[in-house]
């Protein structure tokens, strides 16, 4: 079973006939994991301490989260910044901070705006830095964070290693489940009840839900039920008793859907 997502008030005709021609277009070779190198696996506390000691108390999540995922999405850059670190002939100069990380310092400090200045510890007091300076010093950090991840082709005694391959994200993929959107029940002649999880965990599908251009595989599929009413709540449709008959039932499928469905 293919469950994709699709936008709101979205018609799902339209929606199955353009993923059906999407499909049709995709390329038969992919992307070989082998082409693809593991995500960073070190210590979370190894990371936790280069977090404090780097930056402000107050640095939020979401600056962390984008300061590391900018490394791991700039595995190209990080090698043409590694080998200027790595002085191999004699006209070469190394760089702490290349030209290379200097870019990508730039382009951070644009995607964090304000977010940029909690990049810095309190002793270093930024608001004194020049451009060029806060640009550098950011550089800096971000050098010393890729090298604590291991994203650099060379190791300690500067010895080639291995070139950096893009990262694949796989390992950190999040647990998906499809439920239904509502929270309560809405049969207008039932009072508002919360939804009863209705599957059984030996029960609950598992399906492949297709969300923008990422595939997950074992997404799970749930229903949601009315304690009251005994209407049922899926993803994508609603089960109601059909009013007068005791064992009628009668299936509405929801315009509003986040997903549809194909196969059975």
């Amino acid at each position: 079973m293919l469950w994709i997502t699709t936008t709101q008030n979205g018609n799902h005709m339209v929606m199955l006939l353009t993923m059906i021609y999407i499909l049709g277009l995709l390329p038969t070779v992919m992307t070989s994991s082998q082409d693809q190198a593991a995500f960073p696996d070190i210590p979370f506390q190894l990371f936790a301490g280069f977090v404090e000691q780097n930056f402000s108390t107050e640095v939020s999540l979401t600056t962390v989260l984008t300061v590391l995922f900018t490394l791991t999405n700039n595995p190209d850059l990080l090698s043409l910044h590694a080998r200027q670190q790595t002085r191999h002939f004699p006209e070469e100069q190394s760089q702490k901070v290349s030209g290379w990380m200097k870019a990508l310092s730039y382009a951070l400090k644009e995607r964090l705006d304000d977010a940029a200045n909690s990049l810095f510890q309190r002793s270093e007091d930024s608001a004194r830095l020049s451009q060029d300076q806060t640009v550098t010093a950011i550089g800096s950090k971000l050098d010393a964070l890729s090298k604590l991840m291991k994203l650099d082709p060379y190791d300690e005694d500067g010895t080639y290693v291995a070139p950096l391959k893009p990262i694949s994200e796989k390992d950190i993929e999040p647990a998906l489940i499809i439920c239904p959107m509502v929270m309560e029940c809405e049969t207008s002649t039932c009072n508002p009840r919360s939804l009863l999880q209705n599957t059984r965990n030996r029960d609950i599908p598992k399906v492949t839900l297709i969300q923008g251009t990422k595939i997950f595989k074992n997404a799970l599929v749930l229903c949601g039920r009315c304690p009251k009413c005994q209407t049922k709540y899926y993803a994508d449709h609603e089960t109601a008793l059909v009013p007068g008959h005791q064992n009628s039932w009668r299936r509405y499928y929801l315009n509003s859907a986040k997903y549809l469905k194909i196969g059975s």
